[in-house]
């Protein structure tokens, strides 16, 4: 064989031999490819799974933070205000609180069709189980949970429910395309051996270099990607010039990568941000107060808790887009107020939630620097807001707590600014307080008394007790008013004075008031086989008016017992009118045309009494006792007592003067015209049998 055939039969062989190995390559590369293809979706699933895990799992805990304080009230409006901007996110199916026991609390809708129903689907039995956190998956919904507890007491808890279509259709999206065009390229694999061949015959070693650094270092790239992208290093974005299949693919994945990121960022975003004013939120804000314990060591911190007074009211009366402004106003309010040149130079604010603010003042001499700004703040909020045309006064009650001499941890120092805040509200509210030890004392007092009061409610502790309310004419019995007291196994007598205040904080009022209203008519009902027309008066306290259903809950009473409606009181305190002027006279109108009657307690004591008996159409006025307790010494009370009489009496009502501790008191309460009174110098409160028992005084 000659040198040409020779030549000829190398070349053959040779190309053959390439051609083997270009088809060899060819397959591992598809094969390299598809590794590459499962492995980048499998991480993009993964990837696009966690993130959602940690984001629901952070938008449970922010729910958790912000609704304990409502759950720990039953505040269901505010449980509705912090589930609605959750339930506007488009992947979030559904959002429940729920009690210790697995009952639906509220749902964030407004008529909350599931509430008191036991949750049943698949997952409720593991989260009402669980003492902790947990994120669970079903089908194509991840559910994620948290318990709510305050201390040891066990509230509950939230749980969110999110769908997963929407994180499918973005990682379906953002792969399909660009995997597509590569794989649709490989189908083609004798196109690719034809122009292999071709290119072998021009330049075998040429092609060998052109599939090293053509083909395989962008798949290589590629995959060192994706495994950045499993990390979480999103932004290490495939990029590249090239104009072919692998330079699209390369591209798309760098769109992909990036996407990612912003989803990232987007789900911290809204873990991290308060989305109404722009501040950092709860989460963000317990973050950076770690932080800044942790690094501060102990040159010291200083926090003010703010809470904006009677900021519901606003809510109620205005709106809630008057409400988010006023918030918004607020935030920028707060550092217009900041005192110039430096003086507090480093300073964050944060909404944790509802009216909730707090403050971190870090640096030297921090609670100087912090008095210094409630001071300020307080001034500021002197100037009215300017709100859709409307001006508003808007007072905040701020706590001030110090690092490390009120506490050592984030967890405590919130705590005792909140306890400080509360202090500033009991004392008057736009104000502001220091922390004192002795306020844990009185919170953990309080706490337990709440807890006690339940067990009371349960275990039939309460009894009723009645006050006669004589006739001053004749000294004759015409009825008496209903006492609520609690006899303690251990403590003994607990005044209504101390634990009526706590029930009506937690919400244990109505269940309070529905008990005195019930037996109440029951014992007026028994009184008139012996002693017909004798009233009984029963007093309603301001939530009882503002929770939906008062006018009905009197008719059942009144139904259940039989009694006339007309022999049932009703008795209201100016205060209790405040809250809600239209509302609380809309309700008086629906009790009264039931046939009971109206009567305003405490009369006197409220800031607008004139306005008020000229307006809420009652039948009749009680004489505060403050008014009653000197006024045979102090001339301004026999004038205010006088006038309240002569005012009552000219507009047809009846007049009742409390607190009569001695027999001149009662001859010039009959002298002034008015026509009945109670008070221990006639009777002390005593049972409904001692009531039945007791006939008329002797008149003066």
């Amino acid at each position: 064989m000659g040198l040409r055939g020779k030549f000829i039969g190398g070349l053959l062989i040779t190309a053959l031999v390439w051609s083997a190995v270009l088809i060899a390559a060819w397959l591992s590369a598809r094969s390299a490819v598809d590794d590459v293809l499962a492995q980048n979706e499998r991480t993009l699933r993964d990837t696009a799974r966690v993130a959602m895990e940690e984001r629901a799992a952070q938008l449970a805990t922010f729910l958790r933070d912000a609704l304990t304080n409502p759950v720990y009230y039953f505040d269901l409006l505010a449980m509705r205000e912090v589930l609605r901007s959750a339930l506007d996110q488009p992947d979030v199916a559904y959002v429940l609180v729920y009690d210790e026991r697995g009952r639906v609390i509220h749902d964030g809708s407004g008529d909350i069709p599931k509430f008191g129903q036991v949750m049943d689907d698949t997952l409720a039995a593991a989260v009402v189980a669980s003492a902790e956190s947990r994120v669970q998956w079903d089908g194509k919904l991840l559910d994620a949970s948290t318990p709510m507890q305050i201390g040891e007491l066990r509230l509950g808890g939230v749980r969110v429910g999110m769908s997963t279509e929407r994180m499918e259709a973005a990682v379906a999206k953002d792969t399909g395309q660009a995997l597509g065009s590569l794989r649709a390229n490989l189908e083609s694999p004798a196109r690719v051996l034809v122009v292999g061949l071709l290119a072998l015959l021009g330049s075998i070693v040429l092609l060998g270099w052109w599939i090293a650094r053509g083909l395989v270092q962008p798949i290589r790239e590629l995959s060192l990607r994706a495994e950045e992208i499993e990390q979480g290093h999103y932004g290490a974005a495939a990029s590249s010039t090239r104009r072919d299949e692998l330079g699209d693919l390369m591209r798309a994945f760098g769109r992909m990568s990036e996407g990612v990121r912003r989803h990232h960022a987007d789900i911290r975003q809204l873990a991290y941000q308060d989305s109404l004013t722009g501040l950092p939120n709860r989460l963000s804000f317990r973050e950076q107060l770690e932080n800044a314990i942790a690094s501060n060591g102990q040159r010291g911190l200083a926090l003010l808790f703010i809470d904006l007074d009677d900021f519901k009211r606003i809510n109620d009366t205005l709106g809630h887009d008057i409400g988010d402004h006023v918030l918004t106003e607020f935030a920028t309010r707060f550092y217009r107020a900041l005192p110039p040149d430096g003086v507090i130079p480093t300073i964050t604010l944060a909404r944790l939630g509802g009216d909730e603010f707090v403050a971190l003042i870090e640096g030297p001499e921090a609670a100087a620097r912090a008095e210094t700004a409630a001071q300020a703040l307080l001034h500021q909020l002197k100037s009215p807001f300017d709100v859709g045309g409307k001006s508003l006064l808007v007072g905040a009650s701020i706590g001030v707590t110090v690092y490390p001499d009120d506490a050592q941890s984030s967890k405590l120092l919130l705590k005792h600014g909140d306890l400080a805040m509360y202090q500033a509200k009991q004392q008057g509210k736009s104000c502001y307080r220091f922390f004192a030890g002795h306020l844990t004392l009185l919170a953990e007092e309080r706490l337990m008394l709440e807890h006690e009061l339940r067990e009371a409610i349960e275990k039939a502790q309460l009894s009723i007790a009645y006050q006669p309310i004589y006739v001053l004419k004749t000294g004759e019995i015409v009825g008496a008013e209903a006492l609520l007291r609690w006899q303690h196994p251990q403590r003994g007598a607990i005044p209504p004075s101390l634990f009526v205040p706590v029930a009506e904080a937690t919400g244990l009022i109505d269940a309070l008031g529905d008990f005195v209203l019930r037996r109440a008519c029951r014992d007026a009902a028994a009184w008139q086989a012996s002693a017909p027309g004798r009233c009984v008066a029963v007093n309603v306290s301001g939530r009882q008016i503002q929770r939906e259903g008062l006018e009905t809950r009197v008719a059942a009473a009144l139904a259940e017992s039989g009694l006339e409606p007309s022999l049932l009181h009703l008795e209201l305190t100016e205060s209790s009118l405040m809250h809600d002027e239209a509302q609380a006279f809309a309700v008086l109108a629906e009790l009264r045309k039931s046939g009971a009657r109206v009567w305003l307690d405490d009369f006197g004591t409220g800031f607008s009494g004139l306005s008020h008996l000229r307006r809420a159409r009652v039948d009749g006025v009680k004489i505060d006792r403050s008014f009653i307790a000197d006024i045979l010494n102090d001339p301004e009370d026999l004038a205010l007592a006088s006038a309240i009489i002569a005012m009552a009496t000219s507009l047809g009502m009846e007049v009742i003067g409390e607190g009569v501790e001695s027999a001149a008191q009662y001859t010039l309460l009959k002298s002034l015209g008015c026509q009945m009174a109670q008070g221990f110098w006639m009777s002390k409160a005593v049972s409904s049998d001692e009531l039945m028992r007791k006939g008329a005084v002797a008149v003066p």
